[in-house]
């Protein structure tokens, strides 16, 4: 918040003057005073306003609220498109039976066997692709950091700084490999 102290000053001048005029209005039983005071007072109310920075702080939060009210409109009319049910599908999740056999592999998607297609049987559920995300399991993802399955949030978060150092595009390294490197730590996240 901003002060200007010679628009207050204005604004306490104006606002005296005001008063002046009200009370002359009432002694001399007079209306035109009181009819120069509405105006000049209105005038010093909107300068002391001005002056002390409420009103570039309230401008500031309706700009604000306008600007959220528009997201949420977009938003709003992104998800609303279509009739009938024939908008946008939600993201994340796999349209096509294809692709459901390509992120969960053949049997692991429905409900039947738990084999995948080598005939393998995953008990350990840490080592599955989640549902809601692509990207690398959890044992890639273990693998790409050089962690244990036992590593720790901040053994993770260790190891993911340390090979970023080697493998950011900024200091010459691979980009897909960066990129391999921040999704298998998206997945130690989760």
């Amino acid at each position: 918040m901003q002060r200007s102290p010679i628009v207050l000053l204005v604004a306490v001048l104006f606002a005296g003057m005001t008063a002046l005029l009200v009370i002359g209005s009432f002694v001399s039983r007079s209306p035109i005073p009181f009819v120069v005071a509405v105006p000049l007072g209105a005038t010093a109310y909107f300068m002391y306003y001005h002056g002390s920075g409420k009103l570039l702080e309230r401008f500031r939060r309706s700009e604000v609220r306008s600007q959220q009210r528009q997201r949420e409109r977009t938003r709003h009319a992104r998800d609303e498109r279509g009739g009938f049910g024939a908008g946008p599908r939600a993201r994340g999740g796999p349209r096509t039976r294809a692709e459901r056999e390509a992120r969960f592999g053949a049997g692991l998607g429905g409900g039947g066997s738990r084999a995948g297609p080598t005939g393998w049987r995953s008990e350990d559920p840490r080592n599955r692709v989640s549902a809601t995300s692509s990207g690398p399991t959890t044992a890639e993802a273990r693998n790409v950091l050089g962690v244990g399955p036992t590593a720790d949030q901040a053994t993770i978060k260790r190891a993911y700084r340390e090979r970023v150092k080697d493998v950011h595009p900024d200091r010459g390294g691979d980009e897909a490999e960066f990129k391999r490197v921040t999704a298998a730590y998206d997945r130690l996240r989760e």
